[in-house]
């Protein structure tokens, strides 16, 4: 005797379209929460990647200061008072090298931009290779500001102190691209009216200590 196998139904050769839309949601929902844990963790990639960019921008900061001859490596040190007055400012602007020559610019790279208002070349300029070269504001990424610390280097104590100590302050990024091609700081907001107020506190921030001889 021979056992006949009932053929399928339709019903069970294929799925109902409600069953495929209600997989493709679910489908779509576990994505979303996918995406949503790595856009942190891509986040944290690129700060650390960042921040190991400034480290080594600092070395080279460090260096440059220790190339140039005491007195005008002083002239990069802020005072706290000074750096506390334009924190509190919102129209402070760090690329304004007539009113903040002290301001330095690091690049990506590492290479480092000081003002060079001196020789009447009124912007930042990057001495590491033969020729100077200004450094873009594309290129800005780091923002540097060398502040004193009064506990170890008194400012009274400048005229016969060995060395001045000091801490400095990386922010970052500066300028970010824009589509039309140039790069626009971080925090601008050009529709302010007037002087351009900027926010500050979209940066990042890092902390380093060091001291120049005489």
């Amino acid at each position: 005797m021979r056992t006949r196998i009932p053929a399928p139904t339709a019903f069970s050769r294929a799925f109902s379209l409600i069953e495929v839309v209600a997989a493709l949601a679910v489908f779509a929902l576990g994505m979303v929460a996918v995406l949503g844990v790595f856009a942190p963790v891509s986040r944290s990639v690129s700060t650390v990647s960042d921040a190991e960019a400034a480290a080594r921008m600092v070395d080279n900061v460090r260096a440059r200061l220790q190339s140039l001859p005491f007195n005008t490596a002083l002239t990069l040190i802020q005072e706290v008072a000074d750096v506390r007055k334009k924190d509190g400012d919102g129209n402070y602007n760090p690329n304004d090298g007539t009113k903040y020559p002290a301001v330095i610019f690091g690049k990506l790279s590492g290479d480092v931009g000081l003002y060079a208002a001196g020789t009447n070349r009124n912007q930042w300029y990057d001495s590491s290779v033969p020729t100077p070269q200004p450094v873009a504001n594309a290129d800005k990424f780091f923002e540097v500001d060398l502040i004193r610390n009064d506990a170890l280097s008194p400012k009274a104590a400048d005229g016969t102190t060995a060395m001045v100590a000091y801490t400095m302050r990386v922010r970052w990024p500066a300028f970010l691209p824009s589509p039309g091609g140039a790069a626009v700081q971080v925090g601008a907001n050009p529709a302010g009216g007037g002087a351009v107020p900027f926010d500050h506190s979209k940066k990042q921030v890092l902390f380093f200590t060091g001291a120049i001889a005489r």
